[in-house]
């Protein structure tokens, strides 16, 4: 199951293909002739339990009360996960790295546990932490991790509603990379039944809900509920690397934006999954200073007012400049900086670190200062103006064809956005004009 590290989201279920991989559920196919009635709970159940066995090797079982969750929305708020963290790793590192040792908390794991499964099947250097507060789910949640071989990987705590949704002194941990959370959607009994029924929607649900009132249901529904995740992350703060939950509603999402905003909380990421009828969002933030990837940070769904600063910009490269021409461009411009820069020749990429913005001109006006100061005094000590600090981290990117495709840059770590704007401005001022090379 290494292929799952890495696994794309879902963007549809392929159940032809499961009905050739899962016998149990052939027989399902087969005697509906490729049509299945998913307002039927066994159906439910069978289409979930293969597709957990085929796909990710998970055994599952769950009450006939309690909710049996559709396996491409859960996984694909975990391969988002994996996206977030992987995008903010403290090596500036760009992908999976199986050596790096991660601890999550699942808030309301479920009678199934299946987004604590999915962690721990997908990532094998991961635990985690998971949270129940009712007795059958919670029993429930067990047993399938102990069926599933992973119980030394798991600390799981049924809680009441008293209990703080972060209980980090009950877990006896002192860091969490990253919080997630399905929270009940619905204000009430009434509307879990509207939606059930498909009152004020433009399409009937495709499937049923088999999830009890305590799972589905919670005063004020998931806004309120994820308000009491972000009051305690005001509290725990970096205790916590990134704090993020589920939306049934993109309202849910823009009234946590807005309280994460009037916190001045504005290292957030807003994602969208979709599969099939059904649109959840996600909302991530962390009061640490390194910054996810552009492409999680900021989705076309949701208005721009609500999204979080751009981590990540393409500089155009103009007609007459090449590869060769591009890359020495860069490699010269930040080498001469004093800056912590590190170039890598043959993927063309570049990350640097900054104590200030040596970039820009008050710098060089304070560094000549210093040099004429010590050459007076017959010095040549180091001319750095010493801040310890990293005030910026960034990283550089040129592609093959820099004049089609632009050179792209991220921000990887920092917290001023005008010293990041500074940097992209100076980046982009480099190729105002074509730079000339005896290449062509």
């Amino acid at each position: 199951m290494d292929h799952l590290a890495e696994a794309q989201a879902y963007t549809r279920s392929n159940l032809e293909s499961l009905a050739q991989n899962d016998a149990e559920f052939k027989k399902l196919w087969d005697s509906g002739k490729g049509h299945l009635n998913f307002k039927d709970p066994e159906v439910v159940q069978t289409v979930t339990k293969a597709s957990l066995r085929v796909e990710f090797g998970l055994k599952l079982e769950v009450p006939p009360n309690r909710l049996c969750p559709p396996v491409p929305n859960r996984w694909n708020y975990v391969a988002w996960i994996h996206r977030l963290l992987d995008s903010t790793a403290t090596g500036y590192t760009e992908g999976y790295d199986p050596d790096r040792k991660v601890v999550g908390l699942d808030i309301g794991t479920g009678a199934s546990a299946i987004y604590t499964l999915l962690c721990l099947r997908s990532r094998p250097n991961w635990t985690m932490c998971a949270t129940d507060i009712d007795k059958e789910s919670f029993d429930s949640a067990a047993r399938n991790i102990a069926l599933n071989n992973m119980m030394t990987r798991v600390r799981l705590l049924q809680t009441t509603h008293l209990s703080p949704l972060i209980p980090m002194q009950a877990f006896a941990v002192d860091k969490i990379d990253f919080v997630m959370c399905n929270p009940p959607f619905f204000t009430g009994e009434s509307e879990m039944m509207s939606s059930m029924s498909g009152e004020f929607k433009n399409r009937k649900p495709h499937a049923i809900c088999t999830g009890s009132p305590n799972e589905m249901v919670y005063p004020g529904g998931d806004s309120a509920f994820v308000a009491r995740i972000v009051n305690e992350s005001l509290v725990l703060k970096d205790k916590v690397t990134w704090y993020s939950s589920l939306f049934g509603k993109m309202s849910g999402a823009k009234s946590t934006i807005d309280m994460l905003r009037h916190h001045g909380i504005d290292n957030y990421a807003v994602g969208s999954i979709d599969v099939g009828q059904t649109t959840r969002w996600i909302v991530a933030w962390s009061f640490g200073d390194f910054h996810p990837d552009n492409s999680i940070v900021r989705i076309e769904r949701i208005a721009d007012k609500y999204l979080a600063f751009p981590t990540g910009y393409v500089v155009k490269v103009p007609v007459g400049n090449n590869i060769s021409t591009v890359t020495s461009a860069i490699n010269d411009k930040f080498s001469s900086l004093d800056m912590k820069w590190n170039w890598n020749e043959s993927k063309r990429v570049g990350v640097g670190e900054a104590t200030q913005g040596v970039w820009q001109r008050w710098y060089r006006r304070e560094r000549e200062r210093k040099k004429r100061e010590l050459e007076a005094q017959d010095l040549t000590e180091n001319l750095m103006i010493e801040n310890e600090t990293i005030a910026i981290a960034f990283r550089i990117k040129v592609p093959a064809d820099p004049v089609a495709e632009g050179i792209e840059i991220q921000w990887l770590r920092g917290k001023d956005r005008k010293l990041w704007e500074s940097l992209y401005g100076m980046v982009a001022k480099v190729f105002q004009n074509p730079i000339q090379s005896g290449e062509e």
